[in-house]
This record gives structure tokens, sequence and C-alpha cells, in this order.
């Protein structure tokens, strides 16, 4: 029987296992006679899961730590992936399926792309949901191209939640004058309040940030507070505590030959996104607009405010600075014609650059 490989979402989160095969894509896999490898990448799950317990356990020095997390970008998993394969399939006749057909959604798309790159001989069909990467050298442009988009969601956020304006703006004035520490030690910041826009990504996006919303501006009305429970929940919702490598690899997923040098930090100080994404009360030029939530983008303060990712804050920067290597091989992609391939990308999506992946050059 052949093999079906599903690549996760990510970077840096583990692959979650099915309650059934019964139902959606696992059960038209199995109609058609394949097996399914649902895998951890390296670093993930049951992968040897990469924490600031983990690095410290194995490494002294910041900069052994660093150069151990170049090697967790997708061509290091796809070697995973290979080798996965290659032992496998060991043995098989010349009549039988040695190639791997893989699915990959959103980071996993990214991970096709590589494996196609480059070892496009051992794929039979590759199938690419929400996740065809823009073929860029830095994420610099992914940046000027996602931050209108994640204007356009606050937009249409506050179109849909109008009183959520004057509370939003209630919020970030309490958290900008009171250190608030979450349960796990966390600071909750105003801007790491804000990063609750990453959930206008996804289905029920809006609501979700809402209730956040409504739930912790009725405590500072009622107690002057934020509540352990609203508190709890704001932490709940935000994953960069659990899975450290999709803060600290976020930017390396599209350098090539380069390094990403705080990336959606940088543009953030230039205009127009400045002004649209201005949250400090004392500088905002006009009163009346609405204070923007930020999307899928990693900045410096992150590895203050959360408590898990404080012991990496040393690292974040070394990788910061890190030249990359080569995820893609443009020539190799432009000359597949074996592979049966098919990709979807969302219209109007937050976290993949859209307009730099309908072609290749």
């Amino acid at each position: 029987m052949p093999f079906f490989l599903y690549l996760q979402g990510g970077p840096g989160f583990e692959c979650a296992l099915p309650t059934s095969g019964s139902s959606g894509w696992i059960k038209v896999a199995f109609e058609n006679g394949y097996q399914v490898l649902l895998l951890d990448q390296r670093g993930t799950g049951l992968s040897s899961q990469i924490s600031s317990e983990s690095l410290s356990k194995s490494f002294q020095l910041d900069k052994e730590k660093a150069d151990y997390l170049t090697h967790f970008r997708a061509d290091s998993i796809i070697k995973d992936c290979e080798w996965i394969r290659k032992e496998l399939t060991e043995g098989r006749s010349e009549n039988e399926e040695k190639r791997i057909s893989l699915l990959g959604q959103s980071f996993g798309g990214f991970c096709i792309a590589t494996y196609m790159s480059l070892f496009p001989q051992s794929i039979h069909k590759a199938y690419i949901t929400g996740g065809v990467p823009p073929l860029v050298d830095t994420p610099d442009e992914v940046y000027r191209t996602l931050y209108p988009r994640v204007i356009k969601k606050n937009q249409l956020y506050y179109k849909k939640f109008p009183r959520d304006v004057e509370r939003v703006k209630m919020i970030v004035e309490y958290l900008s004058t009171n250190s608030v520490t979450l349960p796990n030690g966390g600071h909750l910041s105003p801007r790491r309040f804000l990063q609750l826009g990453l959930s206008f990504g996804g289905s029920g996006g809006y609501q979700t940030v809402h209730n956040l919303v409504q739930s912790a501006s009725d405590d500072l009305e009622r107690l002057d507070s934020l509540s352990y429970r609203t508190l709890r929940n704001i932490q709940e919702a935000q994953s960069w505590d659990t899975n450290v490598i999709y803060a600290i690899l976020h930017e390396a997923i599209y350098c090539q030959s380069a390094p990403s040098r705080w990336s959606a930090e940088r543009l953030l100080s230039e205009e127009p996104f400045a002004t649209e994404f201005e949250w400090r009360p004392d500088q905002l030029k006009n009163k009346d607009k609405p204070i923007y939530f930020t999307g899928e983008m990693i900045y410096p303060f992150m590895f203050d405010d959360y408590s898990e990712l404080r012991p990496l804050k040393k690292i974040a920067h070394l990788l910061a600075e890190k030249h990359w290597g080569q995820l893609y091989d443009k020539k190799v992609l432009n000359k597949i014609e074996h592979i049966e391939s098919a990709g979807v990308s969302y219209f109007d999506d937050m976290q993949v650059a859209r307009i730099y992946n309908q072609y290749v050059d």
C-alpha cells in the first residue's frame, strides 16, 4: 500500500491525532488505498519537543542553543521525511509504489515546496491547503503584503463590534499604567494583548477576540482590575509559550540566503504601518481611530512578556541575525512535470502572502 504523509501547520506545532478515520481527508485517503502517516515534525510533540528546559538540559551556551535550532527549518524536516520514506519502502519490488504522496496545511505546504525542491523524484502526489509559500528571500516582502490585510481585518472587526473601539482603548490604557501578571508568570503588556488579533485569521476569530475584550472591559468596569478567569483565558488564547519554535523560528521560514533582522518589528516602524498600528494613548493622532490588533507576527518584546520565551531572548536575537541557506530551488520547481499536485490559497489570507505564490520564475 502506498503512503500518504500529512505535514502539519506551524512552524513548531505537533500533529493532532484524529479521533476517527471515518471522516474528512483521512477517510478519503483510506478509501483510495493509502496508509496515512501523521508526523510530529522534529522539535514538536513526541519528536523531542523543543522548550527552554530541553535546550538548557543539552547545552550551556546560548550560541550552542542557537546553532542547534538552525536544524529545525523545513529543509531539515523534509530530510527526516525522506529518511522515513526510504525506511518504510525498503525492499519493495519494482512494481510497488516507493514514492510518497503529501498533504500540507499552512506551513506544511511550505515543507512540501521544499520537499519538491530537494527530492522531487520521491513524490507521487502533493496537495497544499492554505500554505502555498511565497518564494521570496526575506520576510520584508511578506509583511508589506500582510500588514494591510491585518488592517482590513481590524476594520471588519470593529464594524462587527463597534462598541469594542472604546473597550479596547480602555483595556490598553489600563495595561499601559498597570503591571499585570498572567497566571503562568507572563506579562500582559498592551502589545501582548493586541496580539490577540492573530485569531482574526481563523474561523470564529472575531467572536473569540470580542469575548475576551468584553470580559476584560467588564472586569475593569466592575473591579478596576482583571480577574483571574479573564487573565487565564487570554493566556490560553496565545500559544507562544507552549510551542516556542512558533516564535523563535517564525521569520526564518521566509529567509533564503538572508537574515530576518526582526522584519515585522522593523516594518512596523515604517509608514503607513507606524500610524495605523499606533497603540499608545498619548501618541494617537486621531483620537477617534480604533487601536488595531496585530496578526501572525513576531516581535522582540515577546521575549520579555512570555514566560517561556524569556530564557530564549538572547537566542532569538542570535537567530534574527543568522544568514540562512536556501529552502527552495526555483529552477527545480519550474521543471517538475511528473508530480500530480494541487494547491489552494485563501483569497483573503491574513497569514500567507498570496500575491507572491501565484508564480515561479
